[in-house]
């Protein structure tokens, strides 16, 4: 049997007590998720929801959330007390703020496109005043079909994923139309080919950017993210459609309804939530790293159909528990 000698036993002590002492165990493992807190419930009142979609942190670390059906946006302490509900124009989902606080917001209703005349996006400024809108129903540059999730860029660019028009659209702050990538399939670079062209659950859903100005997409029918550059060049994909750890599958609703919706950034990785109740933490290449991977449900912990999730810099997570009419607050450090 070989033993150590005693100098070396010495210096190895510091380190074993860092890893037995850090959260998690191990310096391989993250720390456990810790459920913090809740608010909300389905209705019209202030503080209350009818389907909350978007979440975003302003920079005084307030949480503002859409209210879709109620047609207004919500702005919440870091506790969850309310502080101000702003009225904005009809159906309010994807949301982004950026450096000044002022909000973009995407806009879309539940009808035929035919019937649709509110596909556009709008910014206000952060008392709520309407500063400019853009876009309206269509398929031409500048036009949406049922816009999701809006991403900022860090040199101010307004990234857009037009849901049913199967692709993004990049616009510079004010809204002049930049550039677009994306076409109806299930190719890298393509979006929502497993369902049909007219189907909003194909994708892209919502969008995040990183710090390189890289943008990830979700899209839920292919049960995968894909990563492009800023200029829309493909990177990588990842998914699939099971309920296995880093999946998308298992559906809801019968299985009518799967795959990934929200997604944020944190310090390069991405947390991405998916209507299979979960909500996941990926590397920047795709790797499955932790997260919440609970069945369906009400209690902490649980969702129905999670979609916009964001983190603030104490490393918390909130996340929008949509047909729970709630938002949860996590710690992840």
């Amino acid at each position: 049997m070989t033993t150590l000698p005693i100098a070396s036993i010495r210096l190895l002590l510091p380190a074993l007590l860092i890893a037995l002492l850090a959260p998690g165990g191990t310096a391989d493992e993250p720390p456990p998720i810790r459920f913090l807190l809740e608010w909300g419930t389905k209705g019209t009142g202030p503080g209350q929801f009818h389907f909350p979609i978007g979440i975003a942190l302003n920079p005084a670390g307030e949480v503002l959330v859409t209210d879709f059906y109620n047609d207004r946006l919500q702005r919440f302490s870091a506790a969850g007390q309310l502080l101000a509900v702003m009225p904005v124009l009809p159906n309010p989902g994807g949301m982004a703020i950026g450096r000044s606080g002022e909000v973009y917001i995407a806009h879309f209703a539940e009808r035929k496109r035919e019937e649709r005349t509110t596909d556009r996006i709008s910014v206000y400024d952060p008392s709520g005043k309407l500063l400019r809108q853009w876009g309206r129903t269509g398929s031409g540059d500048g036009e949406f079909d049922c816009p999701g999730g809006i991403a900022l860029g860090r040199d101010g660019r307004v990234y857009v994923a037009d849901q049913t028009n199967r692709r993004v659209q990049v616009f510079d702050s004010e809204g002049k139309f930049l550039a677009k990538w994306g076409e109806y399939g299930i190719k890298p670079g393509q979006f929502g080919g497993s369902v049909s062209i007219r189907s909003r659950v194909g994708g892209p859903q919502f969008l995040a950017v990183d710090s390189d100005g890289n943008v990830f997409t979700t899209e839920g029918s292919v049960c995968r993210v894909q990563k492009f550059t800023p200029e829309g060049r493909f990177l990588l994909a990842w998914g699939e459609d099971s309920e296995k750890p880093g999946g998308f599958g298992g559906g809801w609703m019968g299985g009518k309804l799967k795959g990934p919706v929200g997604a944020c950034v944190d310090d390069g990785t991405l947390w991405v939530t998916s209507v299979n109740g979960r909500v996941q933490q990926f590397s920047p290449q795709g790797k499955f790293l932790r997260g919440l991977l609970n069945e369906p449900g009400v209690e902490p912990g649980q969702f129905m159909a999670p979609h916009g999730v964001a983190v603030d810099p104490q490393k918390n997570l909130y996340v929008v528990d949509a047909y729970n009419h709630r938002i949860q607050k996590f710690a992840t450090r």
